[in-house]
């Protein structure tokens, strides 16, 4: 019992959890597959498909293949005041900071991660965050996401960020200070490359055939797709009233260890006298 306690008070100090991440309400805007004041359908050939609802106030010239939902012009004032609440809510949260500049996240350690395998919680940066061309970028468990760049979110080409352990696309948030560009894909795939809610007044270009299991959300702003199927999660998104998710804190965690230690010690004792 004793080294059970050692080994839990060294394992927090040494990894000490991400903080808790909180789901924000994203009100009006949950339907929507796109939200924009200028929405760009780049590719010729009109394959974008949209499984959700639309809204925007400029057209764009080649409009998608497949609207499952409704599209809504302009968007109602409704929708931008609910994004910029999400987006505070996302804003205001404390979050572990992965670098004072700009971060690769395929090459974030977090704990005992390996590389690029990343457990719920909230992430900062300075800068951008990136996703290196070709690599993949795993949220591994069920959970709230929250990443916050402090500049662009970019993805290269043929690069993923992908689910395991339970994760649920509705429970990603990317609120980056300026423009997303997600990179384009090689071939038209059935899976998504990128997942999550992403609240970026700046701009959202999708690359061509890359695949969003998300929201796309730029009130005020462009959306700009090419070839790409876009899909509002279904998914039950954990604390959608913005309930945090409770977790142990690194004081916690040592207390607990420290308590554990204690009733070790002590045991061993009445078994030797």
């Amino acid at each position: 019992m004793a080294s059970l306690g050692f080994i839990a008070l060294l394992a927090a100090v040494q990894s000490p959890p991400a903080w808790a991440a909180t789901a924000p309400n994203l009100g009006s805007t949950s339907t929507y597959g796109v939200v924009s004041s200028t929405f760009t359908n780049s590719n010729t050939d009109p394959q974008t498909i949209i499984n959700g609802d639309v809204c925007f106030t400029t057209a764009p010239v080649t409009p998608p293949l497949t609207i499952t939902g409704v599209t809504v012009t302009p968007c109602p004032p409704a929708t931008g005041l609910d994004e910029g609440a999400a987006l505070a809510n996302l804003n205001g949260q404390p979050c572990i900071s992965l670098g004072a500049g700009a971060v690769d996240l395929d090459s974030i350690i977090v704990g005992a991660n390996p590389p690029g395998i990343i457990p719920p919680g909230c992430y900062s940066s300075g800068g951008a965050m990136n996703v290196t061309v070709s690599t993949t970028v795993t949220l591994n468990g069920a959970g709230i996401y929250v990443f916050r760049p402090g500049g662009g979110l970019n993805t290269g080409a043929n690069s993923r960020v992908i689910l395991a352990g339970g994760a649920c696309a509705s429970d990603v948030y990317w609120a980056p200070v300026g423009a997303t560009t997600l990179g384009a894909n090689a071939a038209l795939s059935p899976t998504p490359t990128f997942v999550g809610n992403i609240l970026d007044a700046a701009g959202i270009t999708i690359g061509h055939f890359a695949n969003l299991t998300g929201r796309a959300l730029a009130f005020g702003g462009t959306v700009t797709t090419d070839a790409n199927t876009i899909t509002v999660p279904t998914c039950a998104a954990l604390g959608a009233t913005g309930a945090a998710i409770p977790t142990l804190s690194e004081w916690a965690i040592a207390i607990l260890a420290a308590l554990l230690v204690i009733t070790g010690v002590a045991a061993m004792r009445r078994l030797t006298s």
